[in-house]
């Protein structure tokens, strides 16, 4: 693959959109599975309130705790829906102006097929993230493969980490090896 002279201003956008989203997506996941955990905000409510006199049962606990952390998650699925349209739109954009990845399937050099192949399962780990999370949200627990579709949700969120850590790491690597102004291109063009 050729040397990217720059990314235009739409294709840098789109990119830091999608990171950034990204990260705001996992961040909500972090904090669902963590700190607002629904037995960890129930233990913290039945303290406070039994320092006031006051009593309620776990069930009732963990009832609050579930509505005040649907109140955070609520922007997980309002990104979610900004991720798939920014997917859809990058397709588009992709297609319009070209690729701006190696293609794997031409006589590249080895690098540059990896390159290619990451960046598919890319995309085909968002938009499994993107359709399942779409079934969950709207078709909910009466859809009959919806634990599938939610172990099959998580999992692929499981690819895009994967996938950060690999891009994160071979931008890096590339910047080190003689291509100083890689971080510089995405960042002014």
């Amino acid at each position: 693959m050729t040397s990217q002279l720059h990314f235009p201003k739409l294709h840098r956008l789109i990119h830091w959109l999608l990171a950034f989203s990204i990260l705001f997506i996992l961040l909500t996941i972090v904090l669902r599975s963590t700190w607002m955990e629904k037995t960890h905000i129930a233990t913290i409510l039945q303290s406070g309130l039994q320092s006031d006199n006051v009593v309620i049962s776990q069930q009732q606990a963990i009832t609050i705790a579930k509505s005040i952390r649907n109140e955070m998650f609520q922007w997980h699925y309002i990104v979610g829906y900004f991720v798939g349209v920014l997917v859809l739109f990058r397709m588009y954009y992709s297609k319009k102006v070209g690729v701006f990845m190696p293609n794997p399937f031409k006589k590249n050099s080895l690098h540059d097929r990896l390159q290619g192949l990451l960046y598919i399962a890319f995309y085909l780990f968002l938009a499994s993230i993107v359709i399942t999370g779409l079934v969950i949200h709207f078709l909910g627990h009466d859809f009959i493969l919806y634990s599938q579709c939610k172990t099959f949700h998580k999992l692929s969120w499981w690819g895009i980490v994967g996938f950060m850590l690999i891009h994160i790491g071979g931008v890096m690597f590339a910047n080190g090896r003689g291509n100083k102004d890689t971080i510089t291109k995405m960042i002014n063009g």
